[in-house]
């Protein structure tokens, strides 16, 4: 053999691709499952799960209680006296993956159900960044920097599985589209249509809205950006297709949202149906939080901002941010540079909100944005901008894609870059570590006023006195990243002076990304006990479960689990609890306006509000008889809570909690001889007047002709014969002709059957139910019967197949 020959032999064999490289996408598919998979691991076992805040308060408990029931329930009558289960803009009991929970342990579906979302994220990321022209290792890159972002890996400190599923979706419905439109086939845009009803039924309808509204940008982009490659035909053909997707995503909506606009409604149709929800999340009076505020600094924590608190992180890692600003000053002419650098500046717009006035122009412009809310929500948009700005450089200059001249330009540009970088971040941490003290008083001087006024003292002062400890994690959140910068940059210094493999680079910088962004955001992921452990009954509802009747409880704000689910464990019925949407008519019922938390002023202040709620216990605190070692204020606090409780029978005291018991409650379905016909809000100041007797007397909203009665007439009481979630089941001996009523909350999809005889169903003292009944012995059944749940199934059955049927056709005939 030659010199020549063996020499070339040799360079292909020292060119030719090693097992990595060959099986490189396996390879990614597996690590992109299996570091979620390890960060996930501790939570898989049931004897633990993840410690999410809305999960523990109300998630696990309504899971619990939807798998406990012996058909599907569409009525949820253990919290708020009643809600409909599918009244609201999510899967629920419904929703895909929820449906593992019939052979799963919910709390364990709960962190398989984070693992899939963070795998489709990433491999949603990976398929994007290829499709668009970067390598594998390259886009390897950018879908574990999206794995890990802030906004979803912090997702699950607040147990949001569904804000999870529509960030992660993003990133393979964009893949989808932008295929669809690169490959000019059908088959991508209906699996687009597929991808989104995804997003939207198990994730979170505002977040794929806001999805939604970026891929109509990407898609406008697109056409006009690379308008040559199209002829008219097929400019044509591609409008057909989009909107074969649009009609086929229309029709799996419609089945998805008939059944929660049957419970939910829209604004308008709220008014239509006389059926409304509570919509603001506001936080309890500031007079009331001074008074509390031990309990609420677990709520505070660390944070001090203007908000109430902040359960989540934006981090999306400095390799993406460095790498991000090197792709805007040295790779401006790129494709897709430009969009997305000029798209995310009207999203950040958006993510500050009332900030600047240029939100007001989305909020009345854009149809969809006044049912929003929190648009804080879009910055994961912000984030995977980033990641996709950031891998073209990192393709750029680790791909050795430029020719020899253009790399010695490329040299000294990034050493101007990289000491401007090294150069700030310096200084800034100088700065901040020999001016701590001043800026801190600055900052506290600036934000007190403001603090104050929206939280009033206390909190204020709680707040300022974090921003002045967590001041020092912040230096040192900037020498961290000052190390970072310098290991970035020291690894773009090396492939300069010395060709490496890509696959090394990729797996390097997956390193690095786990080192940056992992210590950050696994502190957002909680750790629980197992279910039965963190759940176990207090004294007082061990009292309580021993009452097997018909009941609901007052846990009033003393007791800690007045705005939690955990009664619902328990199977005890409460008229507080936590729900995200409550009904409106309730909230009003109890004094809480529109907000959706439970705040029942009228219930401290109007004792005959809890009896027409059937409220038979309170749960309060238990307090000392000898109140002479406190000081002025807490003896008066003792005192007020004291002479709260006078008017109630004291059953049970514990060493924590005491029960009360309500002996002037109504049952939960009585009868009564007479009748006023109001309307609106007039309802309530009737009900809050001394002269009235809801034993004698119901308040209607229509009239129903129906002679007053000339005499007084007794007070009747009617047996609860069967309750359950969908149907109930009353007898009643009326002595008289009168209106039964029941104290659970009025909803139009109610129906009420007397003797088998379908009656009209009345609303009665403002949320309640009601029917008319003649005199003798009665049936009365209350049924939930959702025409918009039935025929969202026979939707969802055409819809299933004609999704199955396209993808056939598109697949056979290549179109």
């Amino acid at each position: 053999m030659s010199k020549k020959h063996k020499k070339n032999t040799e360079t292909h064999k020292s060119i030719k691709p090693n097992f990595i490289e060959v099986h490189w996408d396996k390879i990614v598919i597996v690590l992109l499952l299996v570091l979620p998979l390890l960060y996930f691991a501790s939570f898989l076992s049931a004897d633990k799960m993840i410690g999410g805040s809305d999960y523990l308060i109300g998630g696990y408990p309504f899971e619990k209680w939807i798998l406990e029931q012996d058909e599907l329930p569409l009525w949820y009558p253990h919290v708020f006296a009643g809600i409909p289960v599918l009244g609201a803009p999510v899967g629920g009991p419904l929703a895909p993956l929820a449906q593992l929970r019939e052979i799963i342990p919910p709390h364990v579906v709960l962190t398989l159900t984070f693992i899939i979302f963070f795998f489709l994220a990433g491999i949603g990321t990976y398929l994007y960044l290829k499709a668009i022209g970067l390598t594998k290792y390259t886009a390897f890159v950018g879908a574990v920097i999206y794995q890990f972002i802030g906004n979803l890996a912090t997702a699950p400190n607040a147990g949001h599985a569904g804000r999870a599923a529509s960030i992660a979706m993003f990133p393979l419905m964009l893949f989808l589209i932008h295929s669809g439109l690169q490959k000019k086939r059908l088959l991508y845009f209906i699996l687009f249509a597929l991808a989104t009803a995804f997003a939207f039924f198990e994730g979170h309808f505002q977040i794929t809205y806001y999805a939604l509204l970026f891929i109509l940008a990407y898609v406008i982009y697109y056409l006009i950006a690379y308008r040559k490659e199209y002829s008219k035909k097929q400019l044509l053909k591609i409008l057909g297709y989009g909107l074969a997707a649009v009609a086929l995503l229309c029709l799996i909506m419609a089945a998805i949202w008939l059944p929660v606009l049957g419970g939910l409604g829209t604004a308008a149709r709220g008014v239509e149906r006389g059926y409304e929800y509570a919509t603001s999340w506001a936080m309890p009076p500031r007079e009331v939080i001074d008074l509390v505020i031990p309990a609420y600094s677990g709520i505070l924590d660390n944070y001090w901002g203007m908000n109430s608190m902040k359960l989540h992180l934006e981090y999306f890692g400095l390799l993406a941010l460095v790498f991000a600003v090197f792709t805007i000053i040295m790779y401006w002419k790129k494709p897709y540079v430009k969009f997305f650098f000029f798209a995310l500046i009207p999203v950040f717009l958006v993510a500050i909100g009332g900030h600047t006035p240029v939100f007001r122009v989305f909020y009345t412009v854009i149809p969809g944005f006044k049912l929003t809310r929190a648009p804080a929500l879009i910055f994961y948009l912000i984030s995977f901008g980033f990641v996709v700005l950031s891998a073209i450089s990192f393709d750029n200059i680790f791909a050795m894609k430029q020719k020899t001249e253009d790399r010695k330009a490329f040299v000294k540009k990034f050493y101007i870059i990289a000491g401007i970088l090294l150069g700030i971040m310096l200084i800034t941490g100088i700065i901040c570590a020999t001016g701590e003290g001043s800026i801190v008083q600055s900052m506290q001087r600036s934000l007190g006023p403001q603090l104050k006024a929206a939280w009033g003292p206390q909190v204020a002062e709680y707040k300022l006195a974090k921003l002045e400890s967590n001041f020092s994690d912040f230096i040192g959140g900037i020498w961290r990243s000052f190390i970072f910068l310098l290991i970035i940059i020291a690894m773009i210094f090396i492939s300069i002076k010395r060709k490496i493999k890509l696959w090394i680079l990729a797996l390097g910088a997956m390193i690095i990304t786990m080192a940056d962004q992992l210590p950050l955001v696994s502190k957002y992921l909680p750790a629980g006990p197992a279910p039965q452990k963190y759940y176990a009954a207090d004294e007082a509802i061990r009292f309580i479960a021993k009452d097997k009747s018909i009941f609901r409880v007052f846990p009033t704000p003393w007791y800690e689990h007045s705005r939690d689910l955990h009664l619902l464990y328990h199977n005890i019925q409460s008229a507080g609890g936590y729900i995200p949407n409550p009904i409106q008519r309730y909230q009003e019922y109890i004094g809480a306006g529109t907000s959706v938390m439970f705040s029942p002023a009228n219930f401290m202040k109007y004792p005959q509000f809890l009896d027409m709620l059937n409220i038979k216990y309170l749960i309060g605190p238990t307090l000392p008889a000898d109140i002479s070692q406190y000081d002025a204020q807490t003896q008066q606090a003792i005192r007020e809570i004291n002479k709260y409780f006078f008017n109630f029978t004291l059953a049970f005291r514990g060493q924590r909690y005491s029960v009360f018991l309500n002996n002037n409650r109504l049952p939960r379905a009585y009868i009564v001889p007479d009748y006023e016909v109001l309307s609106g809000l007039e309802i309530l100041n009737r009900l809050k007047s001394s002269d009235f007797d809801p034993r004698q007397r119901v308040i209607l909203e229509q009239d129903p002709h129906l002679p007053h009665p000339e005499v007084k007439l007794p007070f009747a009481t009617a047996e609860i014969t069967s309750y359950k979630a969908n149907k109930i089941v009353c007898t009643a001996a009326s002595p008289y002709a009168g209106f039964l009523v029941l104290t659970d909350n009025w909803h139009p999809d109610w129906k009420v059957f007397v003797d088998g005889e379908q009656k009209k169903l009345y609303r009665a003292n403002y949320t309640f139910r009601a029917v008319l009944l003649e005199p003798g012995n009665h049936e009365v059944m209350f049924a939930y019967i959702s025409d918009y749940f039935n025929i969202g199934k026979i939707i969802s059955i055409i819809a299933f197949i004609l999704s199955i049927a396209l993808c056939v056709i598109a697949v056979k005939f290549k179109i």
